[in-house]
């Protein structure tokens, strides 16, 4: 069985709704409480284990973080981008003043509401919970 895709790496991280990157290549989130799983999730899936960074501190992704999933083209070494997965800061239990998480909210809903080229969430849960 072929993969979707061959290969998975870091592209940018995004502060503000401006930063998004200039593109119509479909991009899947992954939502979630702080330390639910986000990170984790996208590593299993692209099969690295250190492409999104994980940790035990809740609230350490605070940006909108996107990955890039690309297939092997013709030519040695080239690399077709065919969508992104990107990894949202966490809501919770995130120790962050009311003004950090209002950035977050800001961030995160223009995102989600706004974002053409975003065709699905996961939503990743903490089995605990």
């Amino acid at each position: 069985m072929s993969s979707l895709f061959d290969s998975a790496k870091f592209v940018m991280s995004v502060a503000d709704i401006e930063g998004l990157p200039d593109s119509e290549l479909p991009e899947i989130a992954f939502a979630g409480r702080s330390n639910a799983g986000k990170s984790t999730s996208i590593n299993c899936i692209c099969r690295q284990s250190r492409l999104a960074f994980s940790s035990k501190t809740p609230g350490r992704t605070q940006l909108l973080n996107f990955f890039e999933l690309s297939v092997k083209g013709e030519k040695p070494r080239e690399r077709i981008p065919k969508g992104y997965l990107v990894d949202l800061p966490g809501y919770g239990f995130a120790k962050a003043a009311p003004e950090t998480r209002k950035t977050w909210e800001n961030l995160v809903g223009g995102y989600v509401v706004g974002r053409e080229q975003l065709k699905g969430i996961v939503i990743v849960m903490d089995a605990r919970r």
